[in-house]
């Protein structure tokens, strides 16, 4: 080991030997330096930057990092993957804290577990016993849901007898049942109220997420009454909640973090490669760090408990890179770091500040542009490569206001027509006008069913008159197609039976006029063929703040072939044929339909459409709410 004094004692005779005036050298220097990069490229210029500012002072800081000793630099590494691994295990420990909190408040909280019992209390014979529990189960999925907001992506599983189960989660995706099946469900019997069972890392059993969260970390509890199991608690959260909190301290590619199990048994890590191997070291508790092995490398090796589980964090860092890069360990390195590092920092600062001024001025336009305002410019002077970029830049946005202009102009001008062709063969005020007096003299006489029947025409005219709006509550368009089926069956003479199942907070969104009516007739004309029929309607709101509207009939359908040939003419990006069939109520087809929607929400809309022979015809509407 060096003696420190040594190094004192050579600083004055370093800066003896050269007697020099900044003012005198670094000054003119900057000057030359600056005028003669004015006239080269930007690429020259930020390499002679960094060969002046970063190379030199590294080849300065070298020769005075040699005097450091070995033991000194491994123990600011250890010091410093101790404090990395104590932060990602403070973090860990949140979620931990986070799932512990779950389970305890399902199975502590009273209004919860009275929720729970009260399942018992429905009478299964009763007429309503469906209603009750679906309710019911809806009560504690919006518990759930409510509890689990703490943690993203958490599958929370309450298991009762008689096969009774409880989830936040769609079970299309994972029968719970199957849970039984586990070997581990054997160990989770044979806990106590106060007992947790950590199962770790094992593959994600929801179908939909494994393709992209492959692992899941779960937890399990036991509810006891008696020594008699009333219920299992099992909450699944995925590994990369875990494996983000070991990235966040990544620091490069050559630091490796580890979760595992008292095996060392990798339980998330970096690398989703790596998950379920057995890391072969052995991990000591009288020694804070040792030497291994790893990949052929000698790697300095870090390990920490994690708080409420037999688990630990283990961290890898190349001994070679903690020799080498770790140079700052004492006070004399500091200070001939600063020397030298401040005399380059001037010289940096000023080449920078020249070099990226252009830069600078392009990041400010280019937040303008990115905020909305498209009317901001770069205006930089000069003809070097910056400003020419800047040129082209200013060019680019004029081009791209002109194009705003022309597609706004265009889809404006097309959704007004498309809505005008709708509407113009079905706006007669004078016939609206009559129709009214005749359906007064008719229910003065009497004729009650003729009564209605023009009124329910006179209403469609009514909703068709005003086109001021080209949106309106769902429940008026609801209301259309009532009457439109009502007017149907009086005109083919049959029976078609309109079903709603419309959630009731879906009643007042707004949506696009005229938009069911042609499903509606699709299925009454080519679903039914003029025969007796159903056609429901229903809507509500998904997870993903979509309102889905979906059409289906119990009709004909149609084979894969026709349905194949339906959707690519529907689907396809061609514009649709605006020559109006004659016979229809509004001259407008399903294809039109969709286009019309798709200008109206872009891409975030999507349609499905499912057919199958003898079994009916769905058309399902993703419309984004806001």
């Amino acid at each position: 080991m060096y003696n420190v004094g040594r190094v004192t004692s050579i600083l004055p005779t370093f800066f003896n030997r050269r007697e020099f005036s900044i003012n005198q050298v670094v000054a003119p220097m900057i000057h030359s330096i600056l005028k003669k990069m004015s006239s080269i490229s930007f690429r020259y210029r930020m390499m002679i930057g960094i060969i002046s500012c970063v190379i030199l002072p590294w080849i300065m800081t070298y020769f005075v990092s040699n005097y450091y000793t070995k033991d000194v630099l491994v123990e600011r590494a250890v010091q410093q993957s101790e404090n990395s691994l104590r932060m990602i295990e403070i973090s860990i420990k949140q979620t931990i804290d986070d799932i512990m909190y779950i389970s305890t408040f399902i199975q502590f909280d009273e209004e919860f577990n009275k929720l729970l019992k009260s399942y018992r209390l429905i009478d299964q014979q009763s007429a309503n016993a469906e209603q009750e529990v679906v309710l019911h189960k809806l009560k504690i999925s919006n518990y759930l849901e409510t509890i689990t907001n703490i943690i993203s992506s958490t599958y929370v599983t309450i298991l009762l007898d008689n096969e009774l189960y409880y989830t936040n989660y769609p079970t299309y995706a994972f029968n719970p049942l199957q849970f039984y099946q586990e070997p581990w469900m054997d160990e989770l019997k044979q806990l106590n109220n106060y007992e947790t069972y950590w199962l770790g890392a094992h593959p994600n059993y929801i179908r939909e997420e494994s393709s992209h969260s492959p692992y899941l970390i779960t937890m399990g509890k036991t509810i006891k009454n008696a020594n008699r199991i009333q219920a299992y608690i099992i909450i699944s959260v995925l590994e990369s909640e875990f494996s983000q909190k070991l990235k966040n301290f990544a620091n490069n590619n050559n630091h490796l973090f580890y979760l595992t199990d008292e095996n060392g048994v990798v339980l998330s890590g970096i690398n989703k490669g790596e998950i379920g191997s057995r890391l072969p070291y052995r991990f000591s508790a009288m020694n804070n760090y040792q030497i291994v092995k790893h990949q052929n490398q000698d790697y300095l090796l870090v390990t920490q408990p994690v708080s409420y589980t037999n688990w630990r964090l283990v961290s890898l860092v190349p001994y070679k890179e903690t020799i080498g890069n770790i140079n700052i360990a004492t006070r004399i390195t500091i200070i001939i770091q600063g020397v030298f590092l401040g005399i380059f920092m001037f010289v940096l600062l000023v080449l920078v500040r020249q070099v990226t001024q252009p830069i600078v001025r392009l990041i400010k336009v280019t937040k303008e542009v990115e905020r909305g305002n498209l009317t901001r410019r770069a205006g930089i002077k000069g003809n070097h490569d910056l400003a020419l970029l800047g040129h082209s830049f200013d060019r680019m946005l004029d081009r791209i206001e002109e194009m705003i202009d022309q597609i706004k102009y265009k889809e404006e001008a097309k959704r007004i027509a498309e809505f005008e062709m709708l509407q113009a063969q079905i706006n007669p005020h004078f016939l609206f006008n009559v129709l009214n007096a005749i359906r007064l003299n008719l229910t003065m006489k009497g004729e009650h069913d003729s009564s209605e029947l023009i009124q329910s025409l006179s209403s469609l005219l009514r909703m068709t008159i005003n086109r001021n709006n080209a949106f309106i509550p769902l429940q008026e368009e609801i209301e259309i197609i009532q009457h439109y089926v009502k007017l149907m069956n009086f005109r083919h003479d049959q029976q078609v039976t309109l079903q709603l199942k419309i959630h009731f907070n879906t009643l007042n969104e707004k949506v696009p006029r005229f938009f069911l009516q042609p499903l509606i007739e699709n299925a009454i004309i080519h679903g039914f063929a003029h025969t007796a029929g159903i056609i429901t309607l229903s809507a509500e709101f998904n997870p993903d703040n979509y309102l889905v509207i979906k059409v289906s009939d119990n009709g004909c359908g149609m084979d894969s072939v026709t349905l194949a040939k339906l959707k690519k003419w529907i689907f396809q990006e061609e514009e649709p044929n605006n020559t109006p069939n004659r016979y229809s109520f509004t001259g407008v087809g399903i294809k039109n339909v969709y286009q019309r929607l798709r200008i109206i929400y872009g891409e975030r809309f999507h349609m499905l459409l499912e057919s199958g022979v003898e079994t009916g015809t769905s058309y399902t509407f993703y419309i984004p709410k806001e």
